[in-house]
């Protein structure tokens, strides 16, 4: 058990934060007495008068009660409205936040309050928050409310009001926003034994007939050195002094919030300590550390002035990974976190990759699809830039409009798959579309950008470039049962017949809008792809070939066993594929052998990638 000093000492290391709570609370030191007299701080006389009367006090002064401050003052708790949260007052935290506001409200959407029906006492009793598909880890003794065990299994205990409790989540209950996001519980998967040494955890499942948040990413270890932000529904709470709640929580409960903070060196290997501001109906939420987004913890308690504790990631690993078919999304180990920190100085896709006098520039878009690309901070273009290639994404799809990868046939890497999928942090998660899509169907996250083809040069370089295509950014939905053979050999088939002294080409992929695609999970699923390769042929003349992928005789039921006609991939010219997608590919027209052909005739099915006229 963590002693109060040791709390208010992590706090009180921070100069910057002590340096910007003194000033703030000679301000407005008038919210001073209730504060300093829930934590029972005695004031000498000239102090008290000079709160009570609205007067600043000394530095001096101000330093001497500066732990207790800081302790309240500089742990807010952030309402969320429209899965965003709200800018925190202090400029300390503004800064530490709004950098990595992407991955935080991607996660802000995935927690959820676990709500009841049947219960004479309760409406809802805490927090949860998606760790796996259509799986929700809370606390033991929040699931203990509304469910038992049962021999080997959980059931849902006899409401006194006739028949069984039922529970859900609701992943909305904003302040002030007036809407639900309400998905049923359907059965309590685990609950640990409420024993010494065992984990305040518990594994729901919920139905499967609603849409749910992407899964929170679970980290691989935490530091005690960066910000961490506890996300859950923080309720009335008569353990907590009340000026202090009401300092902290300005008289407002039961709606989701975030709540920054530290962690607290603990050498407990199941259990970590944080600081985040936190109350009783914040049982059940996550602790993600802010750079990340990742979750390092599933909070369950907390001591006043004292600690907060939770479950460590690791410890809800290894329980998932017990329990049959919970796949939980994990940090992969070692590898490169998904922040817009780690992201930057990707240099993504050369137009002159080809060498000298052959620039090969990105399609250009329309202005109507100019209107809906997805702007990335500090560029003009929408280009989102990775190893070796690049994307520009459409925010009414929520989809790509077009990939763009180079490739050195003469510096490929072989590496295994890392199958982490992220969510890329520099857009608005909004904006993309995540594990929610290719939840419990046949739908295939489809790679735009192959995964080995950006997989070249230094090792390090070839595993980021191996782990950038695990980007949603660089994902479409396609049906698992869909023969791609022809269509990924078509890569392989031109580098075989490049240039042997230059074993380089230049791939732009991505799909067709149609306006006939098919609405799934609100989402618009595309029927048809293209892809144009650039290649330098052995005469030293570029060649710039254009196929198409149709998908379009495939069942629209994409959860049901599918039935379906043969796929057929064609040789098209370029013209047609910029008729097809309202992109533009410059001057690469010129150089395609089809180009020339009459445009019926010229449509060519490819049975095998050696069809191919280049």
């Amino acid at each position: 058990m963590s002693h109060p000093s040791r709390t208010f000492a992590t706090v009180a290391a921070d100069a910057e934060l002590m340096a910007e709570v003194r000033e703030r609370s000679k301000r407005t030191l008038t919210t001073l007495r209730p504060v300093l007299d829930a934590h029972e701080i005695a004031l000498p006389a000239a102090d008290f008068r000079a709160v009570t009367e609205g007067r600043a006090l000394t530095d001096e002064a101000a330093q001497e009660y500066g732990e207790a401050i800081v302790l309240l003052v500089g742990r807010p708790s952030l309402l969320g409205r429209d899965d965003r949260f709200e800018e925190p007052e202090l400029e300390y935290w503004k800064s530490r936040l709004d950098p990595y506001r992407a991955p935080l409200e991607a996660g802000l959407r995935s927690v959820g309050r676990v709500e009841l029906t049947g219960h004479t006492t309760y409406e809802w009793v805490g927090t949860g928050w998606v760790v796996s598909d259509r799986l929700v880890v809370t606390n033991r003794h929040v699931a203990d409310v509304f469910a038992r065990r049962q021999g080997e299994r959980f059931v849902f205990r006899l409401s006194p009001l006739g028949g069984d409790m039922t529970a859900r989540i609701d992943f909305k209950e904003e302040y002030q926003t007036g809407t639900s996001r309400e998905v049923p519980v359907t059965r309590v998967l685990y609950a640990a034994p409420d024993a010494p040494g065992q984990p305040d955890m518990a594994v729901l499942e919920l139905g499967g007939a609603a849409d749910l948040p992407p899964p929170v990413r679970l980290a691989a270890g935490s530091r005690t050195a960066d910000p961490v932000a506890a996300v859950g529904y923080p309720a009335y709470d008569t353990r907590n002094g009340e000026d202090a709640m009401r300092n902290i929580f300005r008289d407002i409960y039961d709606v989701k919030r975030l709540a920054p903070g530290y962690l607290i060196p603990s050498t407990d290997p199941g259990t970590l300590q944080h600081n985040c501001s936190t109350l009783g109906g914040n049982s059940g939420s996550a602790v993600f550390e802010v750079a990340t987004g990742l979750a390092v913890g599933l909070h369950f308690g907390g001591r006043f002035r004292t600690a907060n504790y939770a479950v460590r990631a690791e410890v809800i690993r290894a329980v998932l990974d017990r329990l049959p078919g919970s796949r939980p999304t994990v940090q992969v180990p070692g590898g490169e976190a998904p922040t817009a920190a780690s992201l930057a100085g990707r240099e993504g896709y050369r137009s002159d990759f080809l060498g000298a006098g052959r620039r090969v520039r990105l399609p250009a878009l329309s202005a109507a699809q100019e209107d809906d690309a997805v702007p990335v901070p500090g560029r003009d273009d929408f280009v989102l830039a990775y190893t070796h290639f690049s994307v520009i994404m459409c925010r009414s799809r929520r989809l790509c409009y077009f990939t763009a990868v180079n490739i050195d046939g003469n510096q490929s890497v072989s590496l295994r798959r890392s199958d982490a999928w992220f969510l890329d942090p520099r857009i608005p998660a909004d904006a993309q579309t995540g594990n929610e899509l290719y939840r419990n169907n046949n739908l295939d996250r489809g790679h735009m950008v192959r995964r080995l083809d950006p997989v070249w040069g230094p090792p390090a370089v070839a595993r980021a470039a191996n782990d950038d295509t695990f980007f949603y950014t660089n994902a479409c939905p396609q049906h698992a049962d869909l023969n791609q053979r022809t269509w990924n050999d078509l890569e392989d088939h031109v580098l075989s017949n490049a240039d042997q002294r230059n074993l380089k080409i230049s791939v732009f992929t991505g799909p067709v809008f149609g306006t006939a695609d098919p609405v799934y999970r609100g989402v618009r699923v595309p029927l048809d792809y293209w892809k144009v390769v650039v290649m330098v042929k052995p005469d030293g003349k570029l060649s710039a070939t254009g196929y198409v992928l149709t998908q379009s005789n495939l069942a629209d039921d994409f959860e049901a066993p599918f039935v379906f006609g043969r796929f057929r991939t064609y040789q098209v010219p370029l013209a047609r594929v910029e008729s097809l997608t309202g992109l533009t590919f410059g001057n690469l027209p010129t150089f395609d052998p089809l180009a020339a052909t009459e445009s019926a005739a010229a449509v060519r099915e490819l049975r095998a990638a050696s069809d191919a006229v280049l």
